[in-house]
Parts: C-alpha cells; sequence; structure tokens
C-alpha cells in the first residue's frame, strides 16, 4: 500500500473514532485494527497518536492554505481557517477538548502568525526581521485566544464577526507598533 495512501486511511480512521471516543482513549491497537493495517506500518509513519493528529491538521490546514498563498488579504485567509474549524466543527472541537490541544493551538499560531505577517510586510517591508517576528507573534496570538473563545463557546458565534473584530485590532495596529518600535529605540 503507498505511503500517501496508507497515511489517508490512518487519518480518515482517526478522524471515525474521535467522532465517538476521545482522543485519549483511542489506542493504537484499536486504531489499526480498525484501518485495517499493522501496527508496525502505523508506526512506520508516525510516532504516536499525535503525530497522526498533527499529520492531518498540517494536510488539511497548513498544506492547503500554502496553496492559496497568493491572497493578499489576509481577512479571505482567515475566513478559509474559519471555514475549515467550522466545515469540520466535531474534529476540530474533539481535538480543542482532547490533551493534544496544543497541537491544534501551535498549527493556529503558525497560521495567524502568516496571516498577520502579510499585514506586517504591507505596512513596512523593509522592518528588521526580529521586530516583524514580534509583532506577527504578539498579534497571531491574539487571533488565536478569539478562535480559541469561538471553540470554548461552541463555534457560536458568527465567523464574520471574529473576522470583523480582528480587523477593528489589527488596522493601523501593526502600523502604529511599526511606530513605536522607530521611536522607543
Amino acid at each position: 500500500m503507498a505511503t500517501d495512501t496508507t497515511k489517508r486511511r490512518l487519518a480518515r480512521t482517526l478522524r471515525e473514532m474521535m467522532a465517538t471516543t476521545a482522543l485519549e482513549h483511542i489506542t493504537i491497537s484499536a486504531l489499526t485494527k480498525k484501518a485495517g493495517v499493522t501496527r508496525n506500518t502505523f508506526y512506520y509513519h508516525f510516532e504516536d497518536i499525535y503525530s497522526l493528529l498533527a499529520w492531518i491538521y498540517e494536510q488539511e490546514i497548513i498544506v492547503q492554505m500554502a496553496k492559496y498563498a497568493q491572497i493578499t488579504e489576509w481577512q479571505k485567509a482567515l475566513r478559509m481557517l474559519l471555514d475549515y474549524i467550522d466545515d469540520n466543527r466535531s474534529f476540530c472541537v474533539a481535538s480543542f477538548n482532547s490533551v493534544g490541544r496544543d497541537l491544534l493551538e501551535q498549527l493556529l499560531a503558525t497560521v495567524a502568525e502568516s496571516l498577520v505577517h502579510r499585514v506586517v510586510v504591507d505596512a513596512d517591508s523593509n522592518l528588521p526581521k526580529p521586530l516583524t517576528d514580534d509583532i506577527c507573534n504578539f498579534y497571531g496570538l491574539a487571533i488565536v485566544a478569539q478562535i480559541i473563545q469561538w471553540l470554548m463557546k461552541g463555534l457560536a458565534e458568527p465567523k464574520q464577526a471574529i473576522v470583523h473584530r480582528c480587523d477593528i485590532m489589527l488596522t493601523g495596529a501593526v502600523q502604529n507598533a511599526i511606530h513605536n518600535a522607530n521611536t522607543l529605540h
């Protein structure tokens, strides 16, 4: 069986199992039995269940977002991320409520920082890398906090409200951070 096909089969099986079982209660034995592969096959591809979960999110979010790297509006990219979470609601909420929550949070941080990076580069493409990284980290984590709050409240708030709130907070704030960095140092 081809490597990619095996990984996708394991991913699909994990998603199915997470619909009824908490991630921390899913064993490699149960997963591999349901997927129709051996434990050795699983360990050939993944270190543990959490590395499989990380692979799923990387394939479904990071790789997909990278395909749309030409999107110049960070709001559009944020909407895509929120749509993914909403479309995969049970899987994302199950991940969020599991001991694997940090994987989802790390992924969200990576995506959010890349969204903010677009704003920073638009504001000043000659900004020193350390300052760019600091701004992206600060505002990226602020966006992650909004998404986590959304997940905690069961995705009840309209996605557009989150995008709008992030837009309010980011508009002018990045330029102000750049101005403060130039005047306070």
